[in-house]
């Protein structure tokens, strides 16, 4: 049978989230990789409103919007009666916390039922308590982004065989446009700019990233922090540490949710990450296709992102002088700083390009399918994969014949 005759699997993609975020961010990229895949898609948006919902409207996404406030039994309801509409393969949702309602309307049309997590596993269950139970079962499998949070769901009883690796991409040629549009900060030649993005809450630990900060000032001055992300009720507290270690106003800017990360980035120096947990940290990838060096805890899978002392450092979190030390050596080392960030910038092209997404995503939903006994539903994405093989094999082969004749 011919690759055209085979009907396209129809993919429902749940989501009540489309915040300017990395879970968000990685949502709209999984989206965009089924519908370049050839699938079917229809996006199913639980939520009011947010930035990844424009994106994915300009991108031409088929998006079904069912939201009442406060009124969970009413959108379950209505999004119930939308899907088995739709008559989707596999529902998909690609945030942990929206697999009860897509569990619940996916089994009732018969759907392949997938979950992602995007944390470290532990924040998935911790944060639904018992309902997590009932998530973990709806399910019949799981789109982890580290292997981190497969460990963590394996030892806290969930079947290890339900879980898949998918890490985290990104976009570089997207990226790399974003980085020409105006920068949030107005750059300076004497200055060197530590950057930490991410919201402001306790477990993003930015006190660490403040007290290394103020360390590392003593041997290199001309270090200054950047601290970029919306504030979820640390941010008073937190410029008050500042003040207290004589950082504020001068030497560390508070700049609230930044929308051009890209932008930002390209006037840094490099990137901290302090957080207590994580799963696959995305603004890591971001700051090193930014050709930055990266200073981070051992959260999720940093340790594999990060090479260190080839693409930057890991430190424990708790080892404030040591994160100090390596700031203070990235600040006054622009040779060290180059060298890092031209390392990093290889390896996210070589292994978290977006590039590879489609084929990866679409062998992940097939081994699910094979693996319930959906034989038809594997073999339809068996095949999707081989014709997109076949057409990034023309591409390939047009590109170096273009190459060679210029």
């Amino acid at each position: 049978m011919r690759p055209n005759t085979i009907p396209r699997p129809r993919v429902a993609v749940v989501s009540s989230s489309l915040k300017l975020a990395g879970a968000e961010k990685q949502t709209a990229y999984l989206t965009r990789a089924l519908c370049e895949a050839g699938a079917e898609v229809c996006f199913f948006y639980l939520g009011e409103g947010g930035y990844y919902e424009k994106v994915l409207r300009r991108m031409g996404v088929s998006l079904v919007q069912i939201y009442k406030r406060n009124r969970p039994i009413s959108i379950l309801a209505r999004f119930s009666r939308a899907l088995r509409r739709f008559r989707p393969d596999i529902v998909f949702a690609p945030q942990f916390g929206d697999l009860l309602q897509a569990g619940i309307a996916g089994r009732l049309c018969r759907g392949l039922i997938l979950g992602g997590v995007r944390s470290d596993g532990f924040y998935e269950l911790n944060g639904h308590g018992q309902r997590s139970h009932w998530m973990l079962w709806l399910a019949h499998g799981l789109v982890a982004n580290s292997h981190r949070a497969r460990q963590n769901l394996a030892a806290r009883g969930a079947d290890a065989t339900k879980i898949k690796m998918l890490p985290n991409v990104l976009d570089l040629r997207e990226f790399d446009a974003r980085r020409e549009w105006s920068s949030p900060l107005t750059p300076s030649s004497d200055r060197v700019m530590a950057v930490g993005v991410g919201s402001l809450q306790p477990c993003k630990r930015f006190d660490r990233f403040l007290k290394a900060l103020a360390l590392a000032r003593r041997r290199a001055p001309a270090l200054v922090g950047v601290i970029a992300g919306a504030d979820w009720g640390s941010r008073p507290a937190l410029e008050k540490e500042a003040h207290d270690l004589g950082l504020a106003p001068d030497h560390v800017i508070f700049l609230g949710e930044c929308d051009n990360v890209p932008g930002l980035l390209a006037q840094a120096g490099f990137l901290v990450l302090c957080s207590e947990y994580e799963g696959f940290p995305n603004v890591l990838l971001e700051a090193m296709a930014a050709r930055l060096p990266v200073i981070t805890t051992p959260v999720g899978d940093a340790e594999r992102i990060v090479i260190e002392d080839q693409t930057g450092f890991v430190v424990e979190g708790s080892d404030i002088q040591s994160m100090a030390e390596r700031m203070a050596e990235l600040a006054l080392c622009a040779a060290t700083r180059t060298r890092l960030g031209a390392e990093g910038r290889s390896r996210v092209a070589e292994e978290y390009n977006y590039a590879s997404l489609p084929t990866r995503l679409l062998t992940v939903f097939r081994d699910f399918a094979a693996q319930n006994r959906r034989g038809q539903l594997a073999s339809r994405l068996q095949e999707c994969c081989h014709v997109m093989e076949r057409d990034r094999s023309r591409r390939d082969g047009h590109e170096i014949n273009r190459l060679s004749h210029a």
